[in-house]
Parts: C-alpha cells; structure tokens; sequence
C-alpha cells in the first residue's frame, strides 16, 4: 500500500472526524466513551480537572530546530492562551479575545449576536464553568464548551456548545496546529458566521504576505483589514517566524457554505487572523469545520500551504 500524502491524510482525518460527530448523540460527547462530560453546576467553579495547579494544560512536539508547544487553559474555558516555538510566542496576550480559539456570530442586522470561546471581561458565567469536558494525549486535546454570549444575555438564552479537538502535527507536516471544531445551535439561525479558528499574533510579525495557491508564491500584502480568499502569512521582517491560517473547503453536511475566507484585523499591538465561514439560514444542531495554523519560518509556513493545496 502506497502510504498517504499528507494532503490525502488530511482529507481522510477530516472525514472520519466529521463521520464520528454525526453518528454521536447530542447528549455525549463526540469523541468517543472516554470523554467523560463534566456536568456544570450552580456555584460549581471547577469543572474538569486540569494536569497543572494552575488549571493548564500544556501540549507539545518536535519541529525543525526546536518543538512546538501550546498551552490551553482554565482561564479562556479551555482555549489555547500560548504558543511557542524556537523561543517565540505567536499568540498575543493582552485579554482573553487574544486566545487562539473559536467563535460565531448568529443572525442577522441588529439581532445578531456573537459567541465565543474565551469569552471576555464582561462574561456573564466565569469561563472555568463554561468548560464541561476536557481529555487529553501528549499532543492532542478534546474539549466541550459552553460558548459565552458578547454581550451577555440579559434572560435565559440557550447554550450554543463548543465540541473542540486540537492536535499538533500531520504526517509530513510537523508545523500544523490542527483545529477540528463542531457548533451545536440550539435552534436555526437567519445567518451564521462560524469561525473554527481565530488567534491574534503579536506586533513584531509586521510583513503580511498573500499565498497563492494555484503557484504556491507569497506576494506582499498591505497591513490592511479585510476577508481574503487565500491565505494570508504573517511574519517576522527577517522571516525567521512566521504562521498562516488555512482550512478545507466545508464538509459535505454543509451544502450551501462557500468556501472559507481568511480574514485579517490589524489592531493595537496584535493583528488577528482567522478563518471564516458564513453560511445563510443555519439550521439547528451541528455544524463542523477544520482549519490549521501553520508554524515555523516563512520558508516551512510557505512549503506547508503548498503541501495543503497541492492537487490530487
């Protein structure tokens, strides 16, 4: 047997994922029977139990002259808060926003609202209750979560949960943070914005680059907010760190989602990436999305998006 490209695994992971979510009750986890769901209780402000004191989790694996190595913690519900590699952290933290993680924003015109993992200051429920599950390998965590309302519901709102798994590396791809995301809407949604991964990268990451994937060549990008169709790499002015945000095209359960745009938002001390996907009448229950950061040089961040979007 002809081993698999990492492109071919990628698509392969991909799908069996998505399949293990569909045929899971929504009352369990998707993950399997070893994810024990951790009921969330009035004045319960625990929840799982983490390996460290205090309530992190830290992941880590070789690449290149170094390892990459992640940090998920209590504080953001279960969010990544750090990541590193070759002694550079590619994750601002000046608030919780800045936390690589989830989001969604739900409806339309002044009735949309927004979601996300990490929450904020003004969160109405401590992000250490929102977090109901939580299990982990040396390089992989599963995790469920109550997303937090922005602004904060004022009445009883129904829980939009978070089914979360974050792995490092594929085969031949050592510098991808895999990012496997399902939305579960309590009920339909006029639109939807689901953004499976969003983080923002600190200031010194000045020079923006545009990939393009039918020549696989980086061209410059002006520092400017917008949605891009192809990826877009952020990095130092000497190219010796750098990360970019891709993701597949939806999976087959979402027939009318477009393809997923990059999006870039350059603010104070930290420019945001993230991927995004805005699909028209949402309907209840789940929707499932993967997207990748890629870590490493401007050289490993080039080759990996060149790896991902090689043709069949």
């Amino acid at each position: 047997m002809q081993p698999r490209s990492p492109r071919r695994f990628r698509a392969a992971r991909c799908g069996g994922f998505a399949a293990a979510l569909l045929a899971a009750p929504l009352a369990a986890t998707p993950f399997g029977p070893a994810l024990v769901a951790v009921a969330a209780r009035a004045g319960d402000a625990a929840g799982p139990v983490w390996p460290e004191p205090d309530g992190t989790l830290v992941l880590a694996r070789p690449f290149g002259r170094s390892e990459i190595s992640l940090r998920l913690a209590r504080r953001v519900a279960g969010a990544v808060d750090t990541l590193t590699w070759d002694g550079v952290t590619f994750l601002a933290d000046t608030e919780p926003a800045d936390a690589l993680q989830a989001r969604a924003a739900l409806g339309s015109g002044s009735g949309r609202r927004r979601v996300s993992e990490a929450g904020g200051p003004q969160a109405a429920e401590p992000a250490a209750r929102r977090l109901r599950a939580l299990r982990s390998g040396r390089s992989w965590a599963e995790t469920e979560t109550r997303l937090a309302w922005d602004p904060p519901e004022t009445g009883a709102a129904a829980d939009v949960i978070l089914h979360k798994r974050v792995a490092l590396g594929l085969p031949g791809l050592g510098n991808a943070v895999e990012v496997q995301a399902r939305f579960v809407l309590p009920g339909p949604a006029a639109a939807a914005r689901f953004e499976p991964l969003t983080l923002a990268v600190p200031a010194e990451f000045s020079e923006a680059w545009r990939f393009d994937p039918a020549t696989g060549a980086l061209s410059r990008r002006a520092a400017a907010p917008g949605e891009e169709p192809a990826p877009v790499v952020l990095a130092t002015p000497e190219g010796s760190h750098a990360l970019a945000v891709w993701s597949p095209d939806p999976p087959a359960q979402e027939p009318d989602a477009p393809r997923p745009r990059f999006t870039v938002r350059p603010g104070p001390g930290a420019t945001r990436l993230g991927c995004a996907v805005r699909i028209a009448e949402a309907a209840a229950g789940n929707h499932d999305f993967a997207c990748y950061a890629l870590v490493g040089t401007l050289a490993d961040v080039r080759s990996a998006l060149r790896t991902l979007t090689a043709p069949e």
